[in-house]
Order: C-alpha cells, then sequence, then structure tokens
C-alpha cells in the first residue's frame, strides 16, 4: 500500500483524525518553543514561564481555529448564511480576546513571570491592571487582538488549504478515473454479444410479425442509447432532458426480454435544462432488472420527479431473496453512492431497503 493511501486511510478514521489533529498542535506548541528560544526574547531565562505561555497561546489558537472553521466557515459562510457569520465571527474575536486576557492573568500568578512582566514591560503590566471591558474594547478597535489571531491562525490555515487543495484535486482525480470506468464499463455491456443478441433477436421478431413499426423503433432507441453511451457518457454534467430519454430508452430495451414483469414509469419535471452527472441513473436501472424475479405478479416500478431545483428518484423490484443472496442484490450500488458523494457532498439523500421481497432505492439531490 502507498504511504499517501495508508495515510488518507488512517485520516479517514476519526480516531486516526482526532490524532493526526493532536499531533498538529504539539508540533505547533514545539516550533513556538524553538522561535522563543533561538530569539532574543527576554522571558526566555525563565523556562517553566515560556513553557506555559506558549502552551496557552497553543490551546487559544486552537480554540480559535476549530471554531473559525467548523463553526463560522462550515456552518455558516458554506451555507450562505453570511449575516449569521459576521456576527459569529464577531463573537470569535471576543472569545479569543477573553480566552488570550484570561491566560494572561493566570500566567501573572507566577510571582517570578510578573517580576520579568514588570522589568521588561511595565506600561503593559499598568495596562493589564485596567478593568477587563476596558481592555476588551481597546484590544478590538485598535484591530491588535485581529492581527495577533491572524497571525497565529495563519500557519494551521495555510496547512488547511493545502490539504483541502490536495484532496480536492485527488478526488477530481479520482472521479475522472470513475467516469472514464464507468463508461468503458458502461460501453462494454452494450456490445455485450448476449445483450445485443437478446435485442437483435426481438427486432428480428417484430419484423417476422409484420410489426415493422416497433422494430423500426426499437433499431431506433437502440441507436440512440449506443451514441450516448459513446459520446456523452464522457461530459461532466449532461441536461435532464437527455438522462430522461436514455433512461426510457433503456427501459425499452431492457422490457423486450421480460416475459411477466410490469414496468410502471413516471416522470415529472418542471424544466428540462437542469445538468445532472451523465449515467448516474442507469446502473440503479439496471440492478432493477437485473434482479427482478420475472413472473407473475412482478413489478419494477421506477419514479423520477424534478422539481424546483431538486431531483427525487424512486426505484423498486421484486426479488427472490433465496435465489440471490442479500449482499448480491445492491451490486453495483456503492459506485453510485460515491458518484453522489463527490458530486454532490453532504447535501444528498441515499436510501435502500427490503421489504415484502421488494428492494427499493430512494435517492434526492439538489440540482442548483
Amino acid at each position: 500500500m502507498k504511504f499517501r493511501d495508508y495515510a488518507g486511510k488512517i485520516y479517514r478514521h476519526r480516531y486516526g483524525r482526532w490524532g493526526v489533529h493532536v499531533l498538529f498542535w504539539l508540533f505547533f506548541f514545539g516550533a513556538r518553543l524553538y522561535i522563543n528560544n533561538i530569539s532574543l526574547n527576554p522571558y526566555k531565562v525563565y523556562p517553566k514561564g515560556v513553557l506555559l505561555s506558549n502552551f496557552y497561546a497553543t490551546l487559544t489558537t486552537a480554540i480559535a481555529y476549530y471554531l473559525l472553521v467548523y463553526w463560522v466557515y462550515e456552518k455558516l459562510y458554506r451555507r450562505k448564511k453570511y449575516t449569521a457569520a459576521i456576527c459569529s465571527f464577531i463573537f470569535l474575536v471576543v472569545v479569543y480576546t477573553t480566552l488570550d486576557f484570561l491566560s494572561e492573568v493566570l500566567l501573572m500568578q507566577d510571582k517570578r513571570w510578573l517580576q520579568l512582566v514588570q522589568a521588561n514591560a511595565p506600561e503593559y503590566y499598568e495596562y493589564l491592571k485596567r478593568p477587563f471591558p476596558n481592555i476588551l474594547l481597546s484590544r478590538v478597535a485598535s484591530l491588535g487582538i485581529l492581527f495577533q489571531l491572524f497571525v497565529n491562525l495563519a500557519f494551521p490555515l495555510l496547512v488547511r488549504m493545502v490539504m483541502a487543495y490536495n484532496r480536492e484535486q485527488l478526488q477530481a482525480l479520482e472521479l475522472a478515473r470513475q467516469n472514464v470506468q464507468l463508461e468503458f464499463n458502461f460501453l462494454k455491456s452494450q456490445v455485450n454479444p448476449h445483450f445485443l443478441h437478446n435485442t437483435l433477436n426481438n427486432i428480428y421478431s417484430l419484423i417476422i410479425h409484420d410489426k415493422k413499426t416497433a422494430a423500426a423503433d426499437t433499431v431506433a432507441r437502440l441507436s440512440a442509447f449506443m451514441r450516448y453511451s459513446m459520446y456523452d457518457a464522457g461530459m461532466d454534467k449532461v441536461p435532464a432532458d437527455k438522462e430522461i430519454r436514455l433512461m426510457k430508452d433503456y427501459i425499452e430495451l431492457e422490457k423486450i426480454r421480460l416475459n411477466y414483469t410490469q414496468v410502471q414509469l413516471h416522470v415529472e419535471t418542471d424544466r428540462a435544462d437542469y445538468l445532472l452527472p451523465p449515467l448516474l441513473l442507469i446502473p440503479l436501472l439496471e440492478n432493477a432488472f437485473k434482479y427482478t424475479t420475472d413472473r407473475q405478479g412482478a413489478v419494477i416500478g421506477v419514479k423520477l420527479l424534478i422539481e424546483n431545483g431538486k431531483l427525487v428518484f424512486q426505484c423498486s423490484n421484486d426479488f427472490d431473496p433465496h435465489a440471490i443472496p442479500a449482499t448480491k442484490t445492491g451490486i453495483g450500488l456503492n459506485n453510485v453512492k460515491k458518484r453522489l458523494e463527490q458530486y454532490y457532498p453532504g447535501k444528498f439523500s441515499y436510501t435502500v431497503s427490503t421489504a415484502n421481497n421488494v428492494y427499493s432505492v430512494n435517492l434526492s439531490v439538489p440540482l442548483l
């Protein structure tokens, strides 16, 4: 296993991620200590005070970092709650200023540190004697606390940005690879001799029975279906109306080989210019047709709603749990979920269920 894959596996684990964060802040703490020791800092003559000072600074920086990244940015700003994000950032500055002041008060409890401050920064010592509201107001109004916060958070935020950029690049490469693999697999399924044999036999049967119109319609569907898989499947996004036509063509072609299963299709859309990933729904349909029991009373139900910038897809089929192990009923669907996580991270709903020998898939994604 490559180091990058091993490291990624560790970071994806919850406790592994916590461990990485702890190691980073230990490094941050150690770096601050090292810089203090090689600088002309007059306080380094008292190692215990320097140690506590950097520990408090690291702790307050970590608290400010997590509040900024996971609350202000992730929970508010990314969800376009700009007013709440601004108010939360102001609150964050107040919290950081308070913690910074409290850490200095704690340090002043040490007589040796107090003596060093009085000797090296008497004006600052007198400043710290002011009431806390005055200190808070002066630090915020002078923008000094903001500058301090920026300096302390610069390195952690830079590391996060580099990691996020690297992760996005890796996800983009993985998505491109999966799209190519999906297209390749899809093309293989279309030129599969069994698939073509069944389709051509049914077309031949329609011609023999003088159903030339139906035969011509089937040929047209097969041609459009294969043309789409060859030329449109490589695109990042396609118009929803194209995907709907492909879905209908696929259903009609698969229905030819069914003897008893009834296919119920319902499609509603308020616009045709929505964009969605190509071939997103085909694996779900393929799974339903592949595992249907195809006997009297069997039903494949397909429902697609695209309204108000939201896609809702439901697909269900009868299956025989004795003929198909439970672990096999969802074959191929894990890849669908991975694509959803890459195209719509944290924004989609994808559930599967089995009840009364009916396998159901429910999918909901935003298209705006």
